[in-house]
């Protein structure tokens, strides 16, 4: 049966008349009830309508992805065009469990608003009249589902629990290009390619839009009250803070007290956060001040050479280099800082390439900044790259007081680790890369008080860049008078005249000028 022209005109204007004929299943009345939108989803729905690239960040239970598969049922339903729409989930049962909502309130609809379906199975309903389709995925944490397939609109569920959260975004957004990416998650933990989302979405100028849910905001979260009753202690100076800075009543501190007695506090801020920055707050000692990072400009730039900016005139640069075998988690690093500014500068990245061929490309970088001191790590394969390096003239190299190479040891890591947390602290580095910034702020104690890093993470870009800005520290860049009085003297050597004028830096060159 055709639905009727001017009922799709009005669903077409406002998704809420179409939402009025869904129903979804109550667990407390155990049976199917009417689609009532709460103050969670009205305010993700109209961010939904205005926003192309949407992360939530949220407590538990909200109802947000019930939410977003209404409104891709909506979509499906007011597009003309064959479109497709995705689920994207880490779990078989997970994606199931989601697309299982799609068939409900499909089959639940009332007889004359079902379009016929010219497929309906486990994991896809597609209309015939139309061709759009809604289609469900799992991850499996590899982010390689949905590389073969081009949608109109894809929803990330679970996000955080993704292994390889990188690629599955970078394919997500190529499998979509420039239609609707909305990620919806709990968190786990700090770190992570989400949690770096989420801060982005927070500045000016990101294409990420972010929706916060806090937990006080969902009318279940409550209890009756027995603070101070039958032996049960009174509220706390902590609640009677959070009761003054959020307007929350008794009976919501109570049931979030009860909830704290039975999963903890790191556990209950993790899954029912005040704010954006509690989801993602940890117990864990951290190795780099947790705000000092968060504040940190993001940036996200493509390719394996990442620039951050042109180089100033006269700038002087070092350089840090980490040797891997390749393949996998496993990556050879570059990284440029400035020893003016120490602002990192050039980095780059690839787990693809043979330690061999890796001394070139470090051979080309020394010589496009204009020979910048250098450090290479000289554990494993960076022996042979250090190698190949010094075979092909490679001056400017590390060498310590006994002549020895760099080779990464307890005592020195802990003397790198401990500088560029200074830096950071004391507000010299202002802008980070995103892969950068993720290895940063996963760092962490172990046991023994060194930095680590958790198991199946890595810190290879992080390692050349502690790497760069310690040789900055063993070879700062000289002071502009000292600059001008080296030149001066060049000058006068070559000319051999009494009157000449100081001349400012020289300027930075690129290979090939």
């Amino acid at each position: 049966m055709k639905i009727p022209a001017p009922l799709l005109l009005k669903f077409k204007e406002d998704p809420r008349s179409f939402f009025k004929f869904l129903k979804v299943f109550d667990k407390a009345q155990n049976k199917l009830v009417p689609f009532r939108m709460n103050q969670e989803q009205e305010e993700l729905l109209d961010a939904l309508l205005e926003h192309n690239r949407i992360v939530v960040c949220k407590a538990r239970q909200i109802g947000c992805s019930t939410l977003i598969r209404a409104y891709f049922l909506w979509k499906s339903y007011v597009q003309t065009e064959p479109t497709r729409h995705a689920i994207i989930s880490y779990t078989r049962d997970s994606a199931d469990h989601l697309h299982s909502i799609d068939k409900q309130f499909y089959f639940e609809l009332p007889k004359p608003l079902q379009r016929k379906l010219s497929k309906s199975s486990a994991r896809t309903l597609k209309f015939s009249d139309t061709g759009a389709e809604l289609r469900s995925f799992t991850g499996g944490g590899k982010g390689g589902a949905t590389r073969s397939f081009t949608f109109s609109s894809a929803h990330i569920s679970e996000f955080a629990f993704f292994d390889n959260q990188d690629d599955l975004l970078a394919n997500t957004i190529a499998s979509v290009g420039d239609g609707q990416v909305i990620i919806e998650t709990t968190t786990n933990g700090p770190g992570d390619t989400y949690h770096r989302l989420c801060v982005e979405a927070q500045h000016k100028g990101s294409d990420w839009h972010i929706c916060f849910f806090p937990w006080f905001t969902h009318k279940n979260y409550k209890k009756k009250s027995m603070f101070g009753q039958n032996g049960v202690p009174p509220m706390t100076e902590d609640e009677e803070w959070l009761m003054e800075e959020y307007g929350l009543q008794k009976q919501q501190l109570y049931w979030r007290r009860t909830q704290i007695s039975t999963m903890g506090l790191e556990k209950f801020t993790r899954e029912f956060p005040a704010t954006i920055d509690e989801a993602f707050m940890t117990n864990s000692n951290v190795f780099f001040p947790t705000d000092i990072v968060d504040s940190i400009e993001i940036m996200n730039i493509g390719s394996e050479d990442k620039w951050y900016c042109e180089p100033h005139k006269g700038d002087r640069f070092c350089m840090g280099v980490d040797v891997a075998h390749g393949g996998g988690n496993d990556y050879s690093t570059i990284s440029i800082v400035s020893a003016t500014t120490l602002q990192p500068i050039y980095h780059y990245r690839c787990n693809t390439i043979l330690p061999a061929d890796f001394a070139d490309k470090v051979w080309e970088v020394y010589w496009e900044f204009n020979e910048p001191y250098t450090i290479i790590e000289a554990n494993g394969p960076g022996a042979l790259v250090l190698y190949r390096c010094r075979e092909y003239g490679m001056r400017n190299l590390y060498k310590s007081k006994n002549g020895k190479d760099w080779n990464t040891r307890k005592e020195n890591k802990l003397a790198i680790y401990d500088h560029l947390r200074e830096l950071m602290c004391n507000d010299h580095i202002s802008v980070l890369e995103s892969t950068l910034w993720s290895e940063i702020r996963n760092t962490v104690c172990n046991e023994g008080g060194a930095p680590s890093h958790p198991k199946g993470q890595c810190d290879d870009l992080l390692i050349s860049f502690l790497l760069a800005q310690w040789a900055a520290k063993l070879k700062p860049a000289p002071s502009i008078l000292e600059v001008r009085r080296v030149l001066m003297e060049e000058f006068i050597q070559k000319t051999k005249v009494r009157r000449i004028h100081a001349r400012g830096p020289l300027p930075f060159r690129r290979k090939g000028q």
